[in-house]
């Protein structure tokens, strides 16, 4: 029979202060955590605080636990996304700017077919280019022909030099 079960308090007294840690070990291994007294607040307001069953302390634990942890995964996910959000707004707030006010801006100025026409440079660039590919496709040809054109004897075998020695 449980003769203590009615007592809300147990004394202990031990020779070190590790002896007494030791047993307060035991004792929150064993399921007896200790009760938490009324206190007063700062105000003078008298707090009730309770010692909640130990199933339900471990509960609030995990979920406190958990909260931290996606507290921790949004605070992450934003400190990424926020550079990269600032960044499509300024690149689409710019791409809108030069669409609407440049462009604009830019057809109204002057002649629509002077601004299509081609550079006396780019024209030089161009006709430099088609040279060079017209070459370039030429030698691959003349290339072409020798290879395949090209007829070749085999090569005698080696002379045995054995006897010199």
């Amino acid at each position: 029979r449980n003769v203590y079960k009615d007592l809300r308090q147990i004394e202990l007294a031990c020779d070190s202060q590790e002896d007494v840690d030791s047993w307060k070990a035991s004792f929150l291994r064993a399921g007896v955590y200790p009760e938490k007294d009324q206190t007063e607040s700062e105000d003078g307001a008298q707090e009730n605080t309770f010692s909640m069953d130990p199933q339900l302390e471990r509960q609030v634990e995990t979920i406190r636990n958990l909260v931290d942890s996606y507290v921790g995964i949004i605070n992450k996910s934003i400190r990424d996304l926020m550079p990269k959000t600032i960044m499509h707004l300024m690149i689409n707030n710019t791409k809108d700017f030069i669409h609407s006010e440049l462009l604009a801006f830019l057809y109204s100025s002057s002649d629509q077919s002077s601004l299509m026409e081609e550079s006396a440079e780019q024209a030089q660039r161009r006709d430099e280019m088609l040279r060079m590919y017209h070459a370039l496709k030429e030698a691959l040809g003349i290339i072409g022909d020798i290879s395949t054109s090209t007829v070749s004897t085999p090569v005698p075998p080696p002379v045995d030099d054995t006897w010199l020695q």
